[in-house]
């Protein structure tokens, strides 16, 4: 899962799981790094001409069906949709 390509669809805060937070990520297109249990996983998307990334907390949890993936961190939750791999 280190190599592949995904859309943020949603994001949650650990806490209040039903409400909606980080909407500015929302649509955001990410490479995955370092996403396994235990770890501080990354997200690096490209964004005004420059290559940034997103720190995530330690993942407590990961939940993949078919094309969807949920990864849960101590503070968030994200659900993201997996692209075929690309460039």
């Amino acid at each position: 899962m280190n190599e592949d390509v995904a859309i943020i669809e949603e994001v949650y805060d650990i806490v209040l799981p039903e409400v909606p937070a980080s909407i500015h990520r929302w649509g955001r297109k990410v490479w995955l790094r370092d996403i396994e249990i235990g770890a501080k996983g990354k997200f690096i998307f490209y964004e005004d001409g420059v290559f940034k990334i997103t720190f995530l907390s330690r993942i407590t949890n990961i939940i993949q069906v078919s094309d969807r993936l949920e990864i849960y961190t101590h503070r968030s939750i994200y659900k993201l949709r997996l692209l075929s791999n690309e460039p």
